[in-house]
């Protein structure tokens, strides 16, 4: 008993002198507060994506896409192959039992034995083989450690294609629900125009407006039907693409509410930017690569030292069967073999100097993700702020030019202007509204991208 003891104990101890570098997070710059956000007190990510977007039909929409997305299949698939490679290198840890069975008949017959040639005919023998390498230097447990961290990078990643997806369905849906309203802008704008046209086209007949107010009424009437077919054809686009994300071929997408009466949160509260590192899984991710790639570093440093192996058998053996179970056919044997490098031209060296190489370019990946986490939620931040201060632009702006145009019809009418004013007028309301609609849009979208910067979602 004191033998296994002091055997176990001197296991123990050659197995804790690990070798490598030990992971570290890196300091990487970050900002004490958001410049573009109002307040930093609480975060919009403490809200499911079900609580910020509560137009019902984006919701099925979005859960229709989080049960039947590929792209998200392909992550939990990967997710799934990550714990099996972890499983994987967690076997190396334990000794490794094999069996082999064995049964030999032959025969030598006298001239065959004299020649020197003859040997025992019969044998059979039932063994368990065993192997284990002990863990000296650490190379297996750095091993399992990666393969641990890349699992957990792996989860980030399906986080983020999570968050992601409901920010692609939430900003297709927008978009559709933004060219459904400039649709019927321009749809209304056509119907307008072609009243003109009609009412021009009398007058010219009776001689009471020139041909070039009949052109320019047949002009303005072809650009607003030209322009029906172009947002027609963007419509179906983005059904398509949001039907992608569903996992089906085209089908038209049943609409909810209008983009301006969604109910979205008036001021968006960012968080403080520390909080960041923790919220957001691409970052997770990226962390989790570096650690990673430190274990890596061990393991190609601890290859450079000698291995310790240990190697068995145990089992019976006997020339015939009716004996294989007795006493006398136990056979055994336990070999330990310690073997190293000596001379490899470098090989192991500038296997070392590959990962640490490695190391540093998965580092600065890292850093690199958190700069550009930070400019993503500053961007989206400002664009919240400026689209709402131009959507009320744009109200403004609408409202002017519906006056503008009453004015100039009136005056038309009665023969105080040219026609040319009138369109001129007509068409920058049109303009006006096209547009105030796009910034409703944008601003509705920019909410998203801020939700999905600030990594809330999942």
């Amino acid at each position: 008993m004191k033998s296994v003891l002091l055997g176990i104990g001197v296991l123990v101890m050659v197995t804790s002198c690990m070798v490598g570098p030990k992971y570290s997070r890196p300091t990487t710059p970050q900002p004490e507060k958001y410049v573009q956000a109002p307040t930093t007190s609480d975060s919009i990510t403490n809200l499911k994506w079900w609580d910020v977007y509560q137009d019902t039909t984006l919701q099925r929409l979005i859960r229709g896409a989080i049960e039947a997305n590929y792209d998200l299949k392909i992550a939990i698939a990967r997710v799934d192959e990550a714990k099996a490679i972890l499983g994987f290198n967690q076997a190396n840890l334990f000794p490794f039992l094999d069996y082999r069975a064995q049964g030999r008949a032959s025969e030598f017959r006298s001239s065959a034995s004299q020649a020197g040639v003859g040997f025992p005919g019969n044998s059979v023998s039932l063994l368990g083989n065993v192997s284990w390498e002990i863990d000296i230097w650490g190379r297996l447990r750095h091993a399992n450690r990666a393969a641990y961290a890349e699992l957990v990078s792996t989860d980030e990643t399906r986080k983020s294609v999570y968050i992601s997806l409901v920010a692609q369905v939430a900003e297709l849906y927008f978009q559709l629900r933004g060219l459904d309203e400039r649709l019927a802008i321009t749809q209304r704008t056509y119907d307008t125009r072609k009243e003109y046209l009609r009412i021009i086209v009398l007058r010219f007949e009776k001689g009471q407006v020139s041909e070039l107010d009949k052109l320019q009424a047949e002009q303005i009437a072809a650009a607003a039907e030209s322009q029906l077919y172009s947002l027609e054809r963007a419509i179906i686009i983005t059904e398509n693409a949001i039907n992608v994300l569903l996992g089906r071929t085209y089908a038209p997408i049943t609409r909810g509410l209008e983009n301006d009466v969604q109910n979205l949160p008036v001021d968006i509260p960012s968080g403080l930017p520390s909080e960041l590192l923790e919220r957001r899984p691409d970052i997770r991710s990226a962390e989790q690569q570096l650690v990673a790639q430190t274990e890596r570093v061990g393991v190609a440093v601890a290859i450079r030292f000698p291995s310790l192996s240990l190697t068995g058998f145990l089992g019976v053996a006997s020339p015939e069967v009716s004996n294989l179970f007795s006493s006398d056919a136990f056979v055994g044997s336990v070999t330990g073999q310690l073997a190293g490098p000596i001379f490899r031209f470098n090989q192991n060296k500038r296997r070392v100097e590959g990962e640490r190489a490695r190391l540093q370019q998965v580092g600065f990946a890292y850093e690199r993700t958190v700069l550009s986490a930070f400019a993503e939620v500053e961007n989206s931040l400002a664009e919240i702020r400026t689209y709402r201060n131009e959507f009320a632009a744009r109200q403004t702006q609408v409202t002017a030019t519906e006056k503008s145009l009453m004015l100039s019809k009136a005056l038309y009418d009665n023969g105080y202007t040219s026609f040319l004013q009138v369109l001129d007028a007509e068409r920058e309301l049109y303009n006006s509204q096209f547009e105030k609609s796009i910034a409703l849009q944008s601003q509705l979208i920019s909410t998203v991208r801020l939700y999905k910067a600030l990594g809330g979602g999942w």
